[in-house]
């Protein structure tokens, strides 16, 4: 062993050579030869004080991330490289000190020892939320939003979508959800009336964005004379204060390893892009749909990744494991055949139409939810063609997907407040209610447990600081609540890992919770931001996306895992569990799909259930007699029997 003193930080520099090292942290033989670790001690803890370790790789772009718990951190199975080595306040913690970063090498097989001592330990005053708000004072919450009348209801019609900074973050520089630009009073009256008066998406025969029930006659001048008179158009940007910490289970911590796996093109494309989730090949890889730029494929064994440029997509993507084929959001979906780099671009007249999510079912047809048409498309394998159903559920709006064990089809219903349910067998829809509050809510995404539970959460929510975890039992409507535990959660999805553990995807934090135990355990990410839907490998590695530090930290198109124990890490690969109902493609034998064209593919419009759906428009109210007449003269109809044969002859 050699030491070497670095000046200044108090820290201590051990490199061992290959194979000296043993215990808990030894490094195995096969996969992991070739891979090192760091470890150390820290003085200067205290109680209340979470410090991590943060270890950025700028060889590979990678970094990984550990708790300092009892004076001490361990990273493993690490990817040789030069590494700054930071140690920093966990997010979201109001007890603090002087970062400290030191530059070192790990070679394959090295066990380094980087031992720091702490200075300036005190408290911190912070914001809360996943966001990034640069030069915004700081101010409680009963400041940024003087209580009365007008702040009830803006908490109970506004929250269900908008975070509690968006109204107070006055720069048009943060783009939604975490600001929104200067506004008037006639601003803040055309946006009020827009929210709760129009057809959302500007869709004929659908319903405004939230029930006017939360805002009745009477109530819409007190909302748009507080937001006038609260944030008017020269006011600083102002942001919430962060005024208590989730519990941490901290023994939990001292197992758990972050790794990200960057991918940084930003400076080439307009639009800032970030991921929204990933999915796993049959081969260990991850993929990433990176929003207006391009699908990458990372390998987290080595850190290599590669990326198809010129194929951005939006939300959603999903790998058909039959063939190696990339399906992701985009027109109303796009597909990818990486061995020729060829890509089909399914169009079609109505840019409504575009899909959010995908799954695929175990006949391996692919369902995609519509979002801003309010409908539910499908991908027919066999007749490699398109269909889509309105869905007939107020404020429906599908968001997240998923397909059940019994091949039924579930998706979120954005601004409603419940999930739906889609029977392919008898094509009938139902919707099943969750959220108890008599407020507007969002739900993002949801998940399925082994037992067929179905798994939600809340994001937008009262105040923004409720969030929800549900189970719906399908068989009888029975919902079980519980509360979130982390301040201004923002919680984006639930899924089951394969012990029947729920994760949650939320603000500064993934939150496990145990079935067994009704207890929550909650990891603080490795940086500020609202982090996106989990996807979970066979192995409990639990993978989701960072959005905000995507767009405003510099991360780009970052996809990171978290090894809730470091020590039990079968191998570093992705795959999913073939029992999971996030991989019901396991359960497929038939034909192939046709090969990729890298052609337009026409989606022609009109949904399968156009007269059922104006008839339940017409019952719900969103539509009187003239404006059902005037849809049933306009709404197109899908192609007949005899057409579509047509259409393919002349295809």
């Amino acid at each position: 062993m050699r030491s070497a003193a670095i000046a200044g930080l108090s820290l201590l520099l051990m490199i061992g050579c290959a194979g000296e090292s043993t215990g808990p942290g030894a490094l195995p033989s096969s996969e992991d030869d070739g891979l090192g670790q760091l470890s150390g001690t820290v003085q200067g803890t205290v109680e209340g004080l979470l410090p991590v370790v943060y270890a950025y790789n700028t060889d590979k772009d990678l970094a990984y991330t550990v708790f300092v718990v009892d004076g001490e951190y361990r990273a493993v199975k690490m990817i040789p490289g030069r590494y700054d080595v930071t140690i920093h306040r966990a997010v979201d913690q109001l007890e603090g000190f002087d970062p400290q970063t030191v530059s070192i090498e790990i070679g394959p097989g090295d066990a380094v020892e980087l031992d720091f001592a702490l200075t300036g330990v005190g408290p911190v005053v912070d914001y809360a939320g996943g966001m990034n708000y640069p030069n915004a004072e700081i101010l409680p919450y009963d400041e940024v939003y003087p209580p009365g009348p007008g702040r009830d209801i803006l908490e109970r019609a506004c929250h269900g979508c908008h975070t509690i900074q968006l109204f107070s973050y006055n720069d048009a520089s943060r783009a939604y959800p975490g600001s929104r630009g200067p506004k008037t009073r006639e601003a803040w009256e055309v946006v009020v009336d827009r929210m709760y008066e129009a057809p959302a998406f500007g869709r004929a025969g659908k319903a405004s964005l939230f029930d006017p029930k939360f805002l009745p006659p009477e109530d819409r001048d007190i909302l748009v004379d507080y937001l006038a008179e609260t944030f008017p158009a020269d006011r600083p940007p102002v942001v919430v204060q962060l005024t208590r910490e989730p519990e941490l289970d901290y023994e939990a911590l001292k197992k758990a390893m972050f790794v990200e796996y960057i991918y940084r093109e930003s400076d080439e494309y307009e639009v800032w892009p970030w991921p929204h989730q990933v999915d796993f090949d049959l081969d260990g890889n991850v993929w990433i749909a990176y929003t207006a730029c391009c699908i990458v494929r990372f390998d987290p064994r080595t850190g290599e990744r590669t990326a198809f440029e010129g194929h951005g997509g939006g939300h959603g993507i999903v790998v058909d494991q039959t063939d190696g084929t990339v399906w992701y959001s985009g027109d109303v979906v796009r597909r990818l055949d990486p061995a020729t780099g060829k890509v089909d671009h399914w169009v079609a007249p109505d840019p409504m139409l575009g899909s959010n999510t995908q799954i695929f079912d175990s006949k391996g047809n692919l369902w995609l939810s519509l979002i801003a048409a309010g409908a539910l498309g499908k991908w027919d394998r066999a007749t490699d063609s398109i269909v889509y159903w309105e869905v007939p559920v107020m404020r429906s709006r599908p968001y997240g997907i998923i397909v059940d064990h019994k091949d039924k089809v579930w998706f979120s219903d954005y601004h409603n407040g419940g999930v739906s349910r889609f029977d392919p067998e008898t094509e009938e829809f139902r919707h099943f209610p969750v959220v108890e509050d008599d407020a507007t809510t969002s739900i993002r995404r949801l998940g399925v447990d082994s037992r067929g539970m179905i798994w939600t959460s809340t994001w937008g929510n009262r105040a923004f600081d409720n969030s929800i975890l549900y189970r719906l039992n399908p068989e009888t409507g029975e919902v079980f609540r519980r509360k979130m535990g982390v301040p201004y959660a923002a919680s984006y999805n639930a899924e089951a890992d394969p012990d029947d553990n729920i994760w949650a995807a939320n603000d500064n934090y993934l939150s496990k919770y145990d079935q067994e135990a009704d207890a929550f355990t909650h990891y603080p990410i490795p940086t500020r931001s609202d982090s996106l839907k989990t996807t979970i490998t066979r192995d409990g590695a639990v993978w989701f996306i960072y959005r905000n530090a995507g767009r405003f930290a510099g991360y780009g198109g970052a996809v990171s895992v978290l090894y809730p124990d470091k020590d039990d890490i079968p191998t570093l690969g992705a795959y999913h569990s073939e029992d999971s109902a996030g991989y019901q493609l396991s359960g497929y034998d038939g034909p192939p799909a046709p090969p990729v064209l890298g052609e337009e593919r026409p989606v022609p419009l009109g949904a399968q259930n156009v007269d059922e759906y104006i008839d339940f428009a017409l019952a719900a109210g969103i539509v009187d007699e003239e404006g059902a007449a005037e849809l049933r003269a306009t709404q197109p109809r899908p192609p007949s029997q005899e057409q579509q044969e047509r259409i393919d002859r002349a295809d």
